[in-house]
């Protein structure tokens, strides 16, 4: 795996569309660069951090300014085994732009994803002039510790080395990681670009047959059984659409719809969760169900800076209202029409989902 992900080649740079909206962190990050999970925190969490800024350029923002500083605050924190951890504020009087502000706190919330999602920010961010020789270092830490987790016999990643459990959404996010970061070295004509997508397809084919449920016709969201909830079992089900990957015959759109059908007025209602979840609106708007989106989005308005409001939601949002003009975002009395077939209780039963109180 390691030897698919070394650079033998320069990147370019992906170029940002002309006249893109820019991505604007504003107080989730400290002028150090430091990336916070929440506005103005004292916390960072560098899955959360990497993950926002890929979500806002795949929704046509420009990241450049915003992951440049991410990067350099992140990549000297790196440890000598590639593996990232979450900061801490030392102190929160402390000046921010002084290195001893932060304080290494506890393991990253799950290193398969992380490392995946660090690798592919840094081949979408590395200058025309070629990769430099910190972030390729890097890179080559980053996919060997990856390789480390992959249970050869399953096909799917680990979360950590020291949690063997396989997860849905991390495998997912693997996957589309691996085929960004082919697709870079394809166009610098590196032979190792072939091998890493044909990496990142026997990681589908695994998924397809590690966490395919044939009987219930979605996907388990971990190789361990657990209790269904909205989240992970429910949100989950969105995370492939998002990466062009779906069930055997299942058409995404329909299926979205299916989705929204059974769950969309309690996901927009935050009846199950009180997480926003705004990549379900990304799906929405991906599928050609701009209504659902845009009503997420101005639904959303009053959520920003709350407690469940995290530095991804504030991508999702920030890029859906970049796209949507503002006689598009629904006001609420359209997104109550739109809900209108809420979802019933023998629905809510079949799927094991507990509605909050």
């Amino acid at each position: 795996m390691a030897s698919l992900i070394v650079l033998s080649a320069l990147l370019v740079c992906r170029v940002q569309a002309f006249g893109a909206t820019a991505f604007s962190p504003a107080t989730f990050q400290d002028p150090d660069g430091a990336i916070t999970l929440t506005r103005g925190g004292n916390y960072v969490e560098p899955y959360f951090a990497t993950k926002a800024l890929i979500v806002a350029q795949d929704g046509g923002l420009d990241i450049h300014e915003s992951a440049q500083a991410w990067i350099d605050w992140a990549l000297p924190r790196q440890r000598p085994d590639g593996l990232f951890r979450r900061f801490c504020r030392a102190n929160s009087n402390a000046n921010p732009n002084i290195d001893y502000a932060w304080r290494d706190c506890a393991p990253a919330d799950a290193d398969d994803s992380m490392l995946a999602l660090w690798m592919q920010l840094l081949y979408r961010m590395a200058p025309p002039t070629g990769m430099p020789v910190e972030w390729q270092r890097s890179i080559t830490l980053a996919a060997k510790q990856l390789a480390k987790l992959r249970n050869g016999r399953l096909g799917v990643y680990h979360i950590s080395r020291l949690n063997h459990v396989a997860l849905f959404m991390d495998n997912i996010e693997v996957y589309a990681a691996l085929k960004d970061v082919a697709r870079g070295q394809l166009r610098l004509h590196d032979p190792a670009g072939a091998a890493t997508d044909a990496c990142a397809d026997k990681l589908d084919a695994a998924i397809q047959r590690i966490f395919w449920d044939r009987r219930t016709g979605r996907f388990r969201p971990s190789m361990q059984k657990s209790r269904p909830a909205f989240y992970p079992d429910i949100v989950a089900q969105v995370y492939p659409w998002l990466a062009d990957v779906s069930g055997p015959g299942q058409d995404p759109r329909r299926a979205w719809q299916q989705w929204r059908q059974t769950f969309g007025a309690g996901w927009i209602e935050r009846r199950y969760d009180t997480n926003p979840w705004g990549l379900v609106a990304l799906a929405a708007e991906k599928l050609g169900d701009t209504k659902s989106a845009a009503c997420w989005t101005s639904q959303s308005d009053s959520l920003r800076g709350g407690s469940s409001w995290n530095v991804l939601e504030e991508a999702a949002w920030q890029s859906l209202r970049a796209r949507f003009p503002q006689a598009q975002v629904l006001d609420p009395r359209a997104c109550d029409e739109i809900w209108s077939a809420q979802e019933g209780p023998t629905a809510n039963a079949a799927a094991g989902i507990q509605v909050q109180p």
